[in-house]
């Protein structure tokens, strides 16, 4: 194995490592950050997405794979895949501080874990004309095939199959994805100093996590991101522009076809 990377600049560096999984409040926890003054990582960028691809396949590092969003200014992260390398991150940068942000259960968090799966499953799904018709180009875009991916790294810390976490879990029994919930979060608590490390629900609000990062608490409410309805929103408008395209074209032909026959139509004048 290669020796870890290294940034570029020694002033920069990780200095809250958000290890929840993804649906623990992690977009409401990165607002939250960033009305701190931190400068936080929810999601790989598109201009990142290679490293964590290379990453996935073991051609590249999870140092490299973290350094893309270190070099890029940032200095906190949250949810996945970020989370899926927290011990990395930690090693990487002993003096960063962990928040593993929680549900009010795991059977809650399960529920919410679905909801971003369909999310997934449009994003991810093949261009196809023939049962079943999902006449998609997603997959055709580099950085959406560089996610895909990434994501078979979901879930890999905690021993399973690539990709299982991610579309794996719908063969499993029931029960089963709220056991890598909590055997994830007892990882995280296992290896997290006691003194590195707060278990926070954002419904919490900010005076746990302000304690926790000595900061003052702010003259605002605490960030409440429904995510949910923004998954939805998005999966909807995706397969709008799936299948939006045909009948674009449908029109079109019917109109190219009808101005042939009227050309071929109209007499020919012969000087």
């Amino acid at each position: 194995m290669s020796p870890p990377a290294k940034s570029n600049d020694g002033a920069r560096g990780i200095r809250v490592i958000g290890a929840g999984l993804g649906r623990t409040g992690t977009k409401s926890l990165a607002s939250a950050l960033d009305v701190l003054g931190y400068r936080t990582y929810h999601f790989p960028l598109p201009e990142h997405s290679s490293a964590w691809a290379r990453y996935s396949d073991g051609s590249g590092t999870a140092q490299d794979a973290i350094l893309t969003c270190v070099d890029a200014g940032y200095d906190a992260t949250c949810d996945q895949p970020m989370a899926d390398v927290f011990a990395e991150q930690m090693a990487m940068y002993p003096d960063a501080k962990v928040i593993l942000t929680v549900r009010d259960g795991a059977a809650k968090w399960a529920e919410s874990w679905k909801v971003l799966m369909e999310f997934v499953e449009v994003q991810e799904r093949p261009f196809s004309l023939w049962r079943p018709l999902y006449p998609t180009f997603i997959q055709w875009i580099p950085f959406m095939r560089n996610w895909k991916r990434m994501r078979d790294v979901m879930g890999a810390h905690l021993g399973l199959r690539p990709g299982q976490l991610i579309r794996g879990w719908r063969d499993e029994p029931e029960g089963w994805l709220e056991e890598q919930y909590e055997g994830h979060n007892a990882a995280v608590r296992k290896k997290v100093p006691a003194d590195r490390l707060i278990v926070f629900n954002v419904k919490e609000g900010w005076e746990p996590i302000c304690k926790f990062l000595g900061k003052d608490i702010p003259d605002e409410p605490f960030p409440r991101v429904n995510e949910s309805k923004e998954l939805r929103r998005a999966a909807t408008t995706m397969k709008v522009v799936s299948y939006g395209w045909i009948p674009f074209l449908a029109t079109v032909g019917c109109l190219s076809v009808a101005a042939i026959k009227s050309m071929l139509g109209r007499p020919q004048l012969i000087g």
